[in-house]
């Protein structure tokens, strides 16, 4: 069962905020979220069933791509609630569901599945459907009447929010998209740059405002003043995020 530490309830998060702890069993035993994300950076994926299709897919997915997360110092874990009964009754343990997850990707499942059969950490987090949380009272979500969308958060080395994906229950996730964003957030919040729409690492970075001119020649070289207030800067494929970065953490700037 999880165990969580109080906190001021809000019906959602804003970026910026602390992930709020907690410790509860999983598919690997006992985790406490801040002991297993340590100084790394971390996705916490939550879903709304174990044996949920497109769920399944996203997992085979992560699995597969285990390593490029593991470049990049991220840690990554899913909570599910966990409400698929067997015949008798019982609620059937993630480790059937990791089965079927290694089975159909060919590959170990590296990282930890949190049991949350109660809806504890679904309610922490804010990731229940609205009409759930306006008929709550009548709602049992370890029934799987709840917690119908999938999210994904970005966490960083301190425990901020810094991205939060939000997925209807019909669209699965772009594992290519998590991967420019982790990448560009890393890149951002060590170089202390701004990233263009469509950035790709290796790709002209945007100069923040508040850098004075002759401060980003001294930084970056020449770069390119479209206006003022918007300056483009190279920055090789070598120094952006685990290519070449000195580290990933975040920086006071970012």
């Amino acid at each position: 069962m999880a165990e969580v530490k109080g906190r001021k309830q809000r019906t959602s998060f804003y970026l910026g905020d602390i992930a709020p702890n907690f410790k509860a069993d999983s598919s690997k035993g006992p985790i406490d979220l801040y002991e297993y994300l340590g100084n790394d950076w971390g996705i916490l994926f939550c879903y709304p069933d174990d044996f949920a299709p497109v769920a399944t897919t996203e997992l085979v997915l992560i699995s597969q791509l285990q390593t490029e997360f593991d470049k990049r110092n991220v840690k990554l874990l899913a909570i599910s609630t966990n409400n698929t009964l067997s015949a008798d009754g019982t609620y059937k343990d993630h480790s059937e569901w990791v089965k079927d997850v290694e089975a159909i990707g060919g590959t170990p499942l590296a990282f930890p599945i949190i049991a949350d059969n109660g809806g504890i950490l679904a309610n922490l987090y804010h990731v229940l459907d609205e009409v759930d949380i306006k008929d709550d009272d009548k709602d049992d979500i370890s029934h799987g009447l709840a917690y119908q969308s999938r999210t994904a958060f970005i966490i960083g080395p301190q425990k901020y929010f810094r991205l939060i994906l939000n997925f209807p229950a019909s669209v699965g996730m772009s594992t290519a998209e998590v991967f420019r964003l982790i990448d560009a957030l890393q890149t951002a919040a060590k170089a202390s740059i701004r990233t263009p729409a469509n950035w790709m690492p290796g790709g002209d970075i945007i100069i923040p405002r508040g850098v004075k001119d002759a401060e980003a020649k001294k930084n970056f070289g020449d770069f390119k003043a479209v206006k003022p207030y918007l300056r483009f800067a190279p920055l090789p494929l070598e120094k952006t995020t685990f290519q070449g970065i000195d580290g990933t953490e975040e920086s006071a700037q970012a």
